[in-house]
């Protein structure tokens, strides 16, 4: 075994190897000092399942992550570019460490969708950046840090996969029941207001067979036992393989010990017949969805480029909820879209009555450079903008304390996910089939951490839900 106790040098691991094969062809030889890393994640779910991915590459480089900032040897930016306010946080954060670099010898990296676009930009205007990665190239995180120690600088990865198939290994680095698999990346609708598509790619998606495989592993070699499918369209999963997501979750339910299957995120043009039909027929899928419909107004939709009617969307809830009665709508808003006008709003205030969402994510609608919707003539101001978001959020606070209200005296199924304090009381959290939050208190002493518990909701408002601990059933539903 090579062991190297100072910076590694490349030019010395290639003298050694002869040349660079695969990341974990050459880790197998070298004995890494131990370091720490810190990362800052921003963005969708699928920008923390890259997160991870990334921590577990670098766990085979002796990296151990760190929540503490000033004692990380390399600090790593997980960006996103879907909205502005995402993008301003990241901006900030990464102006604060021009002067830990002054400091101290720490290494810095930014990844993510900003990285992907924004790469050469980003190590121009902070001169303290080491590299930039881009969205497809996670797994060669390896490399990069190498040639990071090895004193290169300001160098930059954006390259997109180019291989016919979309093929990875599902990596976790917790030791939590829950995982995200990825299941399809890019997205081929290129919505007049979405960057997406130049940020993540086309789509492609994973075999069937793969994900299935990968899934039964992770559930008999390290007790995963709820998995979330992951995509930018997970509706439009398998179409170049003849495949699709209604067959995977029909097939990942035959999995012994997996008890609990989420997906998202859904585009309502892309919602079939079939995996409407799973929502009602499937024991394991989870009783949520998240379906975003953006706004309540059809002429908006088609500046948006969406595809669909509000008609339509309602369509699929009243299909969905027959399937389903016991399913959970979730959805996202975009408030003040250019040129919205003010019957345009009311029309998406009317949607939220008529939808009866559970839960929405809101935003105002903020122009990413590259997009149709960037480019467009637009009157109206950011405080009008504003005026409308909290509208939208008014009305829907509404709507959602008189759903809530109606969890009082029910139990609810779900998986502990942590301890946590409120207002000074211990509190545990877990998160039902319906994708709800329910805080408990349990008995002193017990650790109820990614254990399986029955809940009786005593208390429920717009925004949290408490309830009393019924029964305690362990780390499985076995």
């Amino acid at each position: 075994m090579i062991i190297f106790t100072r910076e590694l040098d490349l030019k010395e691991v290639l003298h050694y190897k002869g040349e660079m094969q695969k990341d974990s062809d050459l880790i197998k030889e070298i004995e890494f000092p131990p370091r720490k890393v810190w990362f800052k994640t921003y963005g969708c779910q699928m920008n923390y399942h890259d997160s991870e991915r990334l921590v577990s590459h670098l766990k085979n480089l002796n990296f151990e992550e760190t929540e503490q900032q000033d004692e990380a040897d390399l600090m790593i930016f997980n960006t996103c570019a879907v909205r502005d306010l995402a993008n301003q946080k990241f901006y900030s954060h990464v102006g604060e460490t021009k002067r830990m670099k002054k400091a101290r010898d720490v290494k810095i990296a930014v990844g993510g969708c900003i990285a992907q676009t924004e790469a050469k930009a980003l190590l121009a205007k902070y001169p303290q950046l080491d590299f930039a990665f881009g969205t497809d190239v996670i797994d060669n995180i390896s490399e990069m840090v190498y040639r990071a120690y090895s004193g290169e600088k300001g160098f930059s990865v954006t390259s997109w996969d180019k291989s016919e198939n979309y093929s990875i290994e599902t990596k976790i680095s917790h030791d939590s029941p829950q995982a995200f698999i990825n299941i399809i990346k890019g997205c081929d609708k290129f919505c007049s207001y979405c960057i997406v598509p130049f940020t993540r790619g086309r789509e492609k998606s994973r075999k069937m067979q793969e994900i299935v495989e990968d899934v039964r592993k992770l559930v008999e070699y390290q007790g995963i036992q709820e998995v979330t499918l992951l995509g930018q369209n997970v509706n439009s999963f398998g179409k170049e393989n003849n495949e699709s997501l209604a067959e995977l979750i029909q097939e990942l339910e035959k999995i012994n010990g997996l008890y609990q299957i989420r997906y998202t995120t859904s585009h309502p043009y892309d919602v079939s017949d079939e995996p409407i039909a799973v929502h009602g027929s499937s024991k394991k899928l989870a009783n949520h969805l998240h379906l975003p419909v953006q706004s309540g107004s059809n002429t908006v939709l088609q500046r948006m480029l969406r595809e669909y009617t509000v008609e339509h969307y309602l369509g699929l809830l009243e299909k969905l909820r027959k399937a389903n009665p016991n399913i959970i709508i979730t959805s996202d808003i975009i408030a003040g879209f250019p040129n919205e006008t003010q019957e345009e709003h009311q029309d998406t205030l009317k949607l939220l009555s008529l939808a009866q969402f559970d839960f929405i994510f809101s935003y105002t609608f903020s122009a990413r450079q590259g997009t149709k919707a960037s480019r467009m003539e637009d009157i109206l101001t950011d405080d009008l903008r504003g005026k409308r978001l909290r509208e939208i959020q008014d009305h829907q606070l509404k709507i959602q304390a008189d759903i809530r209200k109606q969890m009082i005296g029910k139990t609810f199924l779900m998986l502990v996910e942590d301890e946590h304090t409120m207002k000074g009381v211990a509190k545990w959290k877990g998160r039902t089939s319906c994708n709800r939050i329910i805080h408990f208190s349990g008995e002193p002493g017990v650790n109820y951490k990614h254990h399986w518990v029955e809940v009786e909701v005593t208390d429920s408002t717009a925004l949290s839900s408490q309830g009393i601990l019924k029964r305690h059933i362990g780390r499985t539903l076995a």
